[in-house]
């Protein structure tokens, strides 16, 4: 007998919010810090919710709709922990966008400069 079952629904429903949210993060000057942070939070409602998993029927009971306040919980709880950064992710994530993004900057350059370097003016 399994002593936690979560409804698999609310699950999938709950991450494909999670996905949702990065996703539509607009690409402006800020967009590293605000997806860094995104999927710091991202990653401590995911590591909230496998801790609470051993808590057997959860901090809500068995019960309908059980699930729904368990996530809420997992996603407040979460949320939480990645706004104080004390996991560390977010900044690495940041890093790791602002390198990406320098390095397709570079090759754009790159690739400009060659296909006009072979062109003649009239």
């Amino acid at each position: 007998m399994e002593l936690h079952a979560e409804n698999t629904g609310a699950q999938a429903a709950r991450n494909g919010l999670m996905t949702g949210r990065i996703s539509r993060i607009e690409r402006g000057a800020d967009a590293p810090d605000v997806a860094a942070k995104e999927m710091e939070s991202l990653f401590a409602t995911l590591l909230v919710t496998e801790m609470r998993k051993g808590l057997g029927e959860g901090f809500f009971g068995t019960g309908k709709g059980a699930d729904t306040f368990n996530g809420w919980f997992d996603e407040q709880l979460g949320a939480s922990i990645a706004e104080q950064g004390n996991l560390g992710i977010g900044e690495q994530v940041k890093e790791s966008i602002i390198r990406q993004q320098a390095a397709a900057a570079a090759e754009a350059a790159r690739l400009e400069s060659e296909g006009t370097r072979g062109e003649v003016n009239p």
